[in-house]
């Protein structure tokens, strides 16, 4: 008996909360977002130096600095798409949050 109360409390609770965890979740998600952006930049922030300065791993023919610069240039393309990634999540909390506080569901 005390179990099924307990779920119950619980159950009640989440759907009160519903609304604040879907906007956190949201928030979540665009922070995880922002870190996978800040090491992508870095990454290529790496690779683009050591094309630069002749260092890391260079196999002649293969790996010369132009090919690494374009690899480089790669990363940092993929970084910029997940910095947009992350400003869309971000926009869609707002959003959201205002659509809610329009409806008077908040």
């Amino acid at each position: 008996m005390k179990k099924v109360l307990m779920l119950a409390s619980v159950f009640a609770l989440l759907s009160v909360a519903q609304s604040g965890f879907a906007q956190a979740v949201q928030e979540a998600k665009a922070a995880k977002k922002e870190m996978k952006a800040e090491k992508k930049i870095a990454k290529a922030k790496e690779h683009r130096m050591e094309a630069r300065t002749h260092k890391g791993l260079e196999i002649n023919g293969i790996s010369d600095p132009k090919t690494r610069m374009a690899k480089a240039d790669r990363k940092m393309e993929k970084a910029e798409k997940k910095v947009m990634k992350r400003d869309a999540k971000e926009l869609k909390a707002v959003a959201k949050d205002k659509k809610k506080k329009a409806e008077g569901i908040d």
